[in-house]
């Protein structure tokens, strides 16, 4: 069985297009959704339940309180766990896919490349032909393997209860960049280059809409390469030089960036 894992958060105007691409896939293989609202505050919660109530396939579960997107997730891979399912295709609320046949072709890939756990593909508008793969063992840096986390699929086995708790602990504000560095160490990670998504590119967890905010997120990110290089010693090469002049530079670029935008408003009056 595939589980679909989908954790949300105030995804109001997206979640039903999410819900609706997971529908929509031809696949031989049994398909069951997994949705965590992290109590949401707007009418997230009331779509997801029409869906539930309508689809067995759907597990949904609201939270009374908000945990985070990395406690989030966590949580619905342990339900995943118990549950037996063999792969999990990870799909955030404000995502959907666009290929039919996205889990057909990876689950067939997986099946029939034995060393690979985790394979993942382009999205909407981006051809990657420099993504890395392969053996990411010490390739994995900074920027992750440039996996797009609506596209992944991976083997449920490469999950530790262990490291769950751990990285859990961590409180990290994301789980994809950590939890595929620890999945670098275990397996060879696979790509099709081949667009089935799209990744909607605006403010959220993730992605930081104030200048305050998008700082304590880099700062994140270079905590995050950190662990990843204290837990695996010598195969992440963190280096405090090369951290803080990606951190200086993500500011240079955002700052830049920002400058030419007003440029471009007072340019029009």
């Amino acid at each position: 069985m595939i589980a679909v894992c989908i954790a949300t958060y105030n995804h109001e105007a997206f979640i039903a297009q999410a819900i609706d691409s997971v529908l929509a896939q031809v696949c031989d293989e049994p398909i069951r959704i997994y949705i965590g609202d992290d109590a949401s505050t707007d009418g997230t919660g009331a779509i997801c339940e029409r869906y539930a109530a309508k689809n067995e396939c759907i597990v949904y579960v609201h939270r009374a309180t908000n945990i985070g997107l990395t406690a989030n997730t966590i949580d619905l891979y342990r339900r995943i766990l118990a549950d037996g399912c063999e792969y999990i295709a990870m799909l955030d609320g404000d995502d959907y896919w666009t290929e039919i046949h996205k889990l057909q072709l990876q689950v067939d890939y997986l099946r029939s490349h034995s060393e690979v756990g985790l394979v993942h593909t382009a999205v909407e508008g981006q051809s990657a032909e420099t993504i890395p793969t392969g053996d990411l063992r010490e390739q994995y840096n900074l920027t992750g393997a440039r996996q797009t986390n609506c596209t992944v699929v991976f083997q449920t086995e490469l999950l530790d209860e262990n490291e769950l708790q751990e990285i859990e602990q961590q409180h990290f504000p994301v789980l994809d960049y950590p939890l595929y560095g620890v999945f670098s160490q275990k397996t060879l990670f696979g790509y099709l280059d081949q667009p089935t998504a799209v990744w909607r590119s605006h403010e959220s967890v993730s992605q930081a809409g104030s200048a305050k905010a998008r700082l304590r997120y880099r700062k994140e990110r270079i905590r995050m390469w950190h662990w990843l290089d204290k837990k695996y010693p010598n195969h992440f090469h963190f280096r405090w030089d090369k951290a803080i002049l990606w951190y200086l530079w993500q500011n240079f670029y955002f700052l830049f960036a920002q400058f030419k935008k007003k440029l471009y408003l007072c340019s029009r009056f």
